[in-house]
């Protein structure tokens, strides 16, 4: 039984903004509903698939590691009839989670200010790229655009050229973390003064707020910082070097932070004192400064006699802040992700035996964990309706022949 048990969420969108916030509740007992539609799929359902994929939308690989312990309704919206079943399912639910561009909710009359006429308590979130309000919010942009419109574009890359971006959508990555914790909240608060309440949160202010020296910087001196690169303005060496590479000739790298001037005498120990480190004028963050590519020339030299994992090791032994660069596979194969079971095994009926991530917190006495694999496109439409909503058979037969539950 997870935090959540007993608690049921209607998920209405796509992707993955909307979609990862509600997995933390799904994780964690609830029950997460989604609504889905074959004339409309979810395009996560649709990436990498071929008109010859075998399952079809329900073969999604994203789809399934983003949307596990949850169940799937299809309903068609273009359809009266469905709008109306929908509008049950969000007047019974104890939360809404949409991430729709604005007006898509309205135009099907399923938007906070017309279901809070029928239900005072409701509890909702929208989050889109801008949110609900201002000049820009029919933007229906997506991580990509929201990187870009809050500043991570402008940080990220090398300062002589073009602006590169983090890897990912990370507004995207960044939003759901915000939804979860507010959808948690309202709820919380809603059982305390039965007020519900409808949230929104636009992503690129979620993505801004998570650049906090950039803020603060510009709001003390009105200086917009740029691209370093890997550097740091205020620690050298700071950055990502060249190490051995793997047997099978993949390259490997090794992250290392020298934050202080005490850092720096325990890092040129750890060089073995070489003559180039011991010059006194880089014995402070000023020299150092001043000479940072001779200085990194230097480091990048020794670490690539070395491999990145016993480097590290011996660098953090010494006090230094240093960690191997670990890709996707290394990732899956970490000692201490393995140990916290970040990583689990799913049995998808259509894919197989896959892994999926967890959400990366850990309730000691009310575990999360992967009860179900992402369902199949409509997989649960009899078992919702009629056995958690409480519908007749007649009404069912009834929609399932005009066509509403596909």
């Amino acid at each position: 039984m997870g935090i959540f048990a007993g608690t049921t969420i209607l998920e209405m969108g796509a992707g993955a903004a909307g979609p990862v916030a509600t997995r933390y509740f799904a994780d964690c007992g609830a029950t997460v509903i989604r609504i889905e539609s074959k004339a409309r799929p979810d395009f996560l359902r649709t990436l990498k698939l071929t008109p010859n994929t075998p399952g079809g939308l329900d073969a999604a690989e994203h789809f399934a590691v983003l949307n596990v312990n949850k169940l799937s309704v299809a309903l068609n919206l273009s359809i009266p009839e469905g709008v109306a079943v929908a509008k049950r399912l969000a007047l019974w639910a104890d939360a809404v989670a949409e991430n729709f561009a604005p007006g898509a909710m309205k135009k099907w009359g399923l938007d906070y200010a017309t279901l809070v006429r029928e239900r005072p308590d409701l509890v909702m979130i929208s989050t889109c790229l801008n949110g609900q309000t201002g000049p820009h919010r029919f933007y229906p942009g997506f991580g990509g655009q929201g990187s870009a419109l809050s500043g991570y574009n402008h940080l990220t890359g090398w300062p002589d050229r073009e602006p590169l971006g983090p890897y990912g959508t990370i507004t995207d990555s960044l939003s759901p973390r915000f939804a979860a914790l507010l959808l948690a909240s309202a709820l919380l608060r809603r059982t305390r003064t039965g007020e519900g309440q409808h949230i929104d949160l636009a992503q690129v202010e979620g993505g801004i707020v998570c650049l906090s020296e950039a803020l603060v910087t510009f709001a003390a001196n009105g200086e917009a910082l740029g691209r370093v690169g890997n550097r740091s303005r205020h620690e050298v060496p700071h950055g990502v070097f060249r190490c051995k590479d793997a047997a099978d000739g993949r390259e490997r790298w090794i992250a290392i932070a020298v934050h202080d001037d005490a850092d720096w005498r325990r890092f040129v120990d750890a060089l073995g004192k070489p003559e180039w480190a011991t010059d006194a004028s880089l014995a402070t963050l000023a020299g150092r400064l001043a000479r940072i590519g001779e200085v990194e020339c230097h480091v990048d030299g020794w670490t690539r006699a070395h491999d990145a994992g016993p480097l590290a090791a011996r660098l953090q032994q010494a006090g230094i802040d240093a960690a191997p660069v670990q890709d996707l596979g290394d990732v899956h194969d970490d000692p201490q992700l393995a140990h916290r079971r970040q990583f689990r095994w799913v049995d998808h009926p259509v894919l197989g035996r896959h892994p999926a991530e967890m959400n990366a917190i850990v309730f000691p006495d009310t575990p999360a964990d992967i009860r179900l694999p992402a369902p199949k496109l409509g997989e649960h439409t009899h078992q919702v309706l009629r056995d958690l909503l409480g519908m007749s058979a007649d009404e069912y037969a009834a929609l399932e022949s005009k066509g509403v539950l596909t």
